[in-house]
């Protein structure tokens, strides 16, 4: 009879510790995704250049594809005028990058060029924040808040008109 409480009280034990495992790894506090949240936000604005013609334009697109090269952990799949995409990546938290081009303004050859961020493991099924949703939005707001500083450094005329 006492060796069937210890093996009760031992599953009793271990289903506890693996219930408080599992909820230290998967949720996060509503203030801790606010703040990731908003800090998304703000680079998600420093990500995004406008350029004013044609070769001011083409000089940030080819700036942008060089960054993307250098930052995202995935090759890219596919580069042209308007669009950079590269491969997901099979790890969770990996940080992956696409960028676009569209047109914009009045000049002929005006742009607003952008990138995204992207990070498997960052949300679930349902859209929530996922396990690895705080390494994902370090990994992306650093990535975007760089792009602008890394385009405009070499280009001081792309970042008069940036976000």
């Amino acid at each position: 009879m006492k060796n069937g409480r210890n093996n009760m009280k031992s599953k009793l034990l271990l289903s506890i510790a693996v219930a408080s495992l599992c909820a230290c790894t998967t949720s996060r506090s509503p203030i801790d995704s606010q703040r990731y949240d908003i800090a998304l936000d703000e680079a998600r604005d420093d990500a995004s250049i406008s350029c004013v013609g044609r070769v001011a334009c083409d000089t940030v697109w080819q700036r942008t594809l060089e960054f993307v090269t250098h930052h995202s952990a995935t090759n890219i799949r596919r580069a042209n005028k308007t669009t950079i995409e590269t491969g997901e990546p099979h790890e969770s938290g990996v940080l992956y990058i696409w960028a676009s081009r569209t047109a914009a303004g009045d000049a002929i050859g005006s742009s607003t060029i952008r990138i995204k961020g992207l990070c498997r493991g960052m949300y679930s099924s349902d859209g929530t924040p996922a396990w690895m949703y705080g390494k994902c939005a370090e990994l992306i707001t650093q990535a975007e808040r760089e792009y602008h500083l890394y385009v405009t450094s070499s280009n001081p005329d792309a970042g008069a008109e940036s976000r």
